[in-house]
């Protein structure tokens, strides 16, 4: 785990993982294709100990990834602003990894299930409308490093 500088606001590895798979988007975070940095806001969902998203099948974060398949994640959860402080509170977690593309139908479906059920848990037609979009492109973060942080 990298060294944060306020280490009173450091979460355990299980809390980061909550806040993590509990946030609402990601930002994921890369090497652009053309050498400069890219970042990109997801929707996303955790399998494991790794994060799966979807896109198009082409595009400039795919060049980017291809090119160099190593990601920093970030995502903010319970965010408020405490005007009277001057401060914001929240939650957040940062990922380092690799990513993947997934190329296995197996694993493509699953883990385009877990992000329907992330973001649609009540519809049950998740995997007739994943059906219909056999282009979509799936990839998989294997998470190597993880962190929390709370600000109340």
């Amino acid at each position: 785990m990298r060294k944060m500088r306020r280490s009173d606001r450091a979460t355990t590895v299980e809390k980061a993982w909550e806040i993590l798979e509990n946030a609402e988007y990601m930002t994921l975070s890369m090497m652009g294709a053309e050498g400069v940095p890219y970042g990109v806001t997801l929707s996303f969902a955790r399998v494991g100990e790794s994060l799966y998203f979807h896109c198009a099948s082409e595009g400039y974060k795919l060049d980017s990834l291809r090119q160099n398949p190593a990601v920093c994640v970030t995502a903010v959860r319970q965010q408020r602003t405490k005007a009277e402080e001057f401060t914001v509170a929240f939650e957040s977690a940062v990922a380092f990894g690799k990513a993947f593309e997934v190329t296995e139908q197996t694993e493509k479906e699953a883990g385009l299930l877990a992000i329907c059920k992330k973001y649609a848990p009540e519809n049950t037609g998740a995997a007739a409308y994943i059906a219909q979009y056999p282009q979509v492109s799936v990839w998989r973060i294997d998470v190597s490093d993880l962190s929390g942080k709370i600000h109340d």
